[in-house]
């Protein structure tokens, strides 16, 4: 699954960078706003993309960093092309959520957005454990994801034939796996519908303590 997630989202990096510029704004300031940065975080985006988020974040960030990661090096490629010509170091790397290249209790602020729908149900659980070892003990994970799979005949019948174990017909992470991975949901709040047809939910994450 990983190796055809990286080869469609390798194919459609230019497209995808375009359509995010146009289309996930909001999406990003809502993120922004939930997170409420003081400029002096450090602060992962993962599956960050062509880099969009990043670059909204490294422009209110004082003494703070911004780090990214996604699977796919088009997109990265990309991110480090925009975040070089408007000066920004961001520190890019290619990389899957399952496994983080970064160190224990590293970032004040996480987040995810529109990337559990690639996952497998293992994955999904495995991208949270990890989210939780790299975030610091009171630190935050700020996401925005599809809810669930459309409820229409049409789309129940699509996403069951052609996407397998993606793991898009669960929605976001489970309820059970929070719990799992030593998360509790602090906030949680409903968004609009996406692309007509997809249900989105903005959470809030923390670490469970005792």
């Amino acid at each position: 699954m990983k190796h055809l997630i990286t080869k469609i989202l390798n194919l459609g990096a230019c497209i995808y960078d375009k359509w995010a510029r146009h289309n996930l704004l909001e999406i990003y300031e809502k993120l922004i706003n939930l997170a409420d940065i003081n400029g002096n975080e450090r602060i992962l985006d993962i599956g960050c993309g062509s880099g969009t988020l990043n670059l909204m974040i490294a422009e209110i960030l004082n003494e703070g960093s911004v780090c990214g990661i996604d699977v796919a090096p088009k997109m990265i490629n990309i991110a480090k092309k925009k975040a070089k010509e408007q000066d920004y170091k961001i520190d890019y790397k290619v990389g899957s959520s399952t496994k983080l290249p970064y160190e224990n209790n590293e970032f004040d602020i996480i987040f995810t957005c529109l990337m559990y729908h690639h996952l497998t149900y293992e994955e999904k659980s495995e991208t949270l454990n990890e989210i939780q070892r790299v975030l610091k003990q009171d630190g935050k994970y700020f996401s925005f994801e599809l809810c669930g799979s459309p409820d229409d005949l049409f789309h129940q019948i699509f996403l069951k034939l052609f996407t397998g174990n993606s793991g898009i017909m669960q929605g976001l992470y489970p309820v059970e796996i929070i719990d799992k991975s030593g998360f509790y949901i602090e906030k949680e709040i409903k968004g609009s519908s996406f692309a007509k047809h997809h249900h989105t939910s903005y959470r809030v994450l923390k670490i469970e303590h005792g």
